[in-house]
């Protein structure tokens, strides 16, 4: 249960909560919540680091990935790949 820090009792109301994952991807996501204790009327935030599994799953990680084969326009094995000063020769048209 959560208290108010500054009088410590626990008659506290959940306002707002959400959850915030660090940009350098480094860290653990975290629950930030939002209380309004009814004894003092302080507000006061509470932080808790969630697990991976609870953590906010990114939105490219829910969309399917489709088989490289099923794209006809994939290049074969066998096929010589472009190098890039071959890609920049052709789209200058210098040499």
């Amino acid at each position: 249960m959560v208290e108010c820090p500054r009088c410590k009792s626990e008659d506290v109301e959940l306002v707002k909560s959400w959850e915030v994952r660090p940009k350098s991807k480094r860290g653990k996501a975290m629950k930030v919540s939002i209380y309004l204790c009814h004894s003092c009327g302080n507000k006061f935030r509470k932080a808790v680091k969630l697990e991976e599994e609870e953590a906010i799953q990114p939105v490219a990680a829910s969309i399917p990935v489709q088989a490289a084969s099923s794209d006809p326009q994939t290049i074969a094995d066998d096929e010589p790949k472009e190098s890039f000063l071959d890609k920049l020769k052709r789209s200058f048209h210098l040499f």
